[in-house]
């Protein structure tokens, strides 16, 4: 009976360190490397949550974060066909997320690395569109380099 007390006793102390060792870690931020698309925009998605959109050249950053962790989720990028008239013209994109029926609630932060040069306004150095990204208030400048 001792023992099974002292060893109680020793599981429970291993378990909390466990638990105040993980309660200190930072989530990881994995990086993603996908290719923006034209196409259909009002394609279902699954929740996600954008912290913050920039573009270096022809390359968009998203910062991202959803819940999950069980399954491989998969990201896509939709620019539609149709823009504005407006000078420069804004084209609205869609980023989609297939969770594939992750149930897991682990909050996931992720980058997304998008190519975007087909979101262009034309495929020609110095072209400049503004790019809407999920509705967000802020438009994105891009200019094709």
């Amino acid at each position: 009976m001792k023992y099974l007390f002292l060893l109680s006793v020793a599981l429970f102390t291993l378990g909390c360190k466990t638990a105040k060792e993980s309660a200190h870690q930072t989530p990881e931020i994995s990086r993603l490397k996908i290719t923006a698309s034209l196409g259909e925009i009002n394609i279902p998605s699954d929740p996600i949550e954008i912290t913050a959109v920039r573009v270096e050249g022809n390359t968009m950053f998203i910062d991202m974060n959803y819940t999950g962790g069980c399954e491989e989720h998969t990201f896509s990028v939709v620019g539609s066909e149709m823009i504005s008239k407006s000078l420069p013209p804004i084209r609205s994109v869609q980023l989609i997320h297939a969770a594939k029926g992750d149930k897991c609630k682990k909050i996931v932060e992720e980058t997304l690395i998008v190519d975007i040069s087909k979101l262009a306004y034309k495929q020609e150095q110095g072209s400049t569109i503004f790019l809407l990204v999920n509705a967000l208030k802020n438009r994105i400048e891009y200019t094709f380099e």
